[in-house]
């Protein structure tokens, strides 16, 4: 059970985030500047996490806080109830979490490390939505969104965008094919050979080109398709060979409907991970951020 929370403590926060200035929660409060940073610094102690960013001399509420803000005006009634949620809050037990992903990721990849965290974390609840890198960017942009996964070469100044996986491009082909007692593949080892292409205007689409125009390799090309997935399915059935990102690739090659190779020399190819830029991470976003760093490592160890 928390320790030392008071009403006073919950009149001063709900005062900062009302007005936004402890100065002007002080005014509201009939006290003084200092007397409500330390009632706020008291709270956040014995919440256990962060209520406040301190921004020059505004604050900021963070996610936890708006969180708690909601039961506060609910209710404002009972101390055991709010303790309760701040329990609730700083133990997963409350909480939601939105992510936008490229279908790369996810189809497969997220929904596996969602069934993890959720396994984990039952009281949270997410929501994904499979959208294009650049789709998932305007999410972002909407500061709506808690996290997003793309593959871009674009920034937007509402959006954080660093990278959280690098892995190289895959060849796959049929099970059987010819080409499968080779370790690694080259560029002229496409040339005409049935190939599965991304759509023109799919940014990978040319650097698998340039890669291919290493040997003057001319592959026929007989189908086209947006999704990594669409593509391997393709191939899984027959149709020919392809280069497609890493993720899907290894999870086609682990079905055991494909066979997938390395190129020489190496494709990359780079998840990003997009964050809002006017909100910090929740602490649930952080967690399940830990669950996708961890499934990257895991997922190509096999």
């Amino acid at each position: 059970m928390l320790q030392r929370l008071t009403h006073r403590q919950i009149e001063a926060f709900r005062a900062v985030i009302e007005t936004g200035k402890v100065t002007a929660a002080a005014d509201v409060l009939g006290t003084t500047q200092p007397s409500i940073s330390k009632m706020i610094s008291d709270l956040e102690y014995t919440a256990g996490f962060d209520l406040f960013e301190r921004r020059g001399r505004q604050v900021f509420p963070t996610p936890e806080a708006l969180a708690l803000y909601e039961e506060v005006e609910r209710s404002f009634v009972g101390m055991a109830e709010i303790s309760r949620v701040i329990e609730d809050i700083r133990d997963f037990r409350k909480g939601s979490l939105l992510i936008a992903g490229m279908p790369a990721l996810a189809l497969k990849f997220l929904p596996d490390v969602i069934a993890e965290f959720i396994a984990e974390e039952p009281g949270i609840t997410v929501s994904l939505r499979a959208r294009s890198s650049q789709a998932v960017l305007r999410h972002l942009s909407s500061q709506q969104f808690d996290l997003g996964f793309a593959a871009l070469d674009t920034d937007h100044p509402a959006v954080i965008r660093e990278p959280t996986f690098t892995a190289g491009m895959l060849a796959v082909m049929p099970i059987g094919h010819d080409l499968a007692q080779k370790r690694a593949l080259e560029p002229q080892d496409f040339d005409q050979q049935p190939f599965i292409a991304l759509g023109a205007e799919i940014g990978t689409r040319s650097e698998t080109d340039l890669f291919l125009s290493k040997a003057s390799a001319r592959p026929r090309i007989v189908a086209e398709a947006q999704l990594s997935a669409s593509i391997c399915e393709m191939v899984a059935a027959g149709a020919g060979i392809s280069i497609v990102e890493p993720v899907t690739a290894t999870y086609f090659g682990l079905s055991g409907r494909v066979l997938v190779r390395p190129l020489i020399p190496e494709q990359p190819f780079r998840y990003d991970l997009l964050l809002p830029a006017l909100r910090k991470p929740s602490r649930v976003a952080s967690r399940f951020l830990e669950l996708v760093e961890h499934k990257f490592a895991t997922l190509f160890e096999k």
